[in-house]
C-alpha cells in the first residue's frame, strides 16, 4: 500500500511539474529573429496543430522558394514533459525545449539541410545555436481560452521601440510598457 501510494505521488508531481504550454490559451504565437536569415513565426494552437511561417527574409542572397519550403510546415504537435515536438504533416520532426512558458529553444538547428553538411559541420551549427539566442521563439501573441487577446509583444525584434500590451478577459486594455532599447520608458519615442 505504501508503495503504491508513493508510485501514484511521484507520477502526479511529475504531472505537474511541466503542466501543458496551452492550459489556458486557446492559441499562442512565437517569434524567432532569425531562422536560415528569415524571422520566423510559430503559431500552436489548443487542437495540437501547429503552423510555423515566415515573417520576413533579411537574407538577400538566399534562395527564397527553397528557405520557404525548408522552414515553413503544418502538422501536428505534442508536449513531453519540458519539450515540445513538431511534427509535419511530411514527416519532419522539430524539437523545442521549453525554457519558460515565454521562451522556446530549439533542440537541433530548424531548416538545415543535413544531407549536404559533414559531421563536423552539424557539430559547429549545432554548437553555435545553443550559444546564441537567434533562433529561440519568444511568445509574441497569447490568448484567453476563449481567443480573446491576453498579451501581445511587439520585443525580440532587430529593433528599438518595444512595447507589451497585457489585456483583461473581455479585451479591454490593462496596462502598456514602452521600451526603447531594452529598457522600460514612460512613452514610446
Amino acid at each position: 500500500m505504501k508503495l503504491l501510494f508513493t508510485i501514484t505521488f511521484s507520477l502526479t508531481f511529475i504531472n505537474m511539474s511541466f503542466s501543458q504550454i496551452l492550459d489556458n490559451s486557446l492559441f499562442r504565437i512565437y517569434r524567432a529573429e532569425f531562422v536560415e536569415g528569415a524571422v520566423t513565426h510559430l503559431r500552436i494552437d489548443k487542437n495540437h496543430t501547429y503552423e510555423m511561417s515566415i515573417a520576413e527574409f533579411h537574407c538577400s542572397l538566399c534562395d527564397f522558394g527553397e528557405l520557404k519550403n525548408r522552414i515553413e510546415s503544418k502538422g501536428n504537435w505534442i508536449q513531453k514533459n519540458d519539450t515540445i515536438e513538431l511534427k509535419s504533416s511530411d514527416k519532419r520532426i522539430t524539437g523545442l525545449k521549453i525554457s519558460k512558458n515565454s521562451l522556446l529553444k530549439p533542440i537541433y538547428p530548424i531548416a538545415h539541410r543535413e544531407e549536404l553538411k559533414s559531421d563536423s559541420i552539424k557539430a559547429l551549427i549545432k554548437e553555435n545555436m545553443q550559444q546564441n539566442d537567434v533562433e529561440d521563439f519568444h511568445l509574441i501573441y497569447d490568448t484567453y481560452s476563449n481567443g480573446v487577446a491576453r498579451l501581445i509583444v511587439d520585443k525580440y525584434r532587430m529593433r528599438k521601440n518595444e512595447y507589451e500590451m497585457e489585456f483583461k478577459s473581455n479585451g479591454t486594455l490593462k496596462k502598456v510598457d514602452y521600451y526603447w532599447d531594452n529598457k522600460k520608458r514612460k512613452r514610446i519615442r
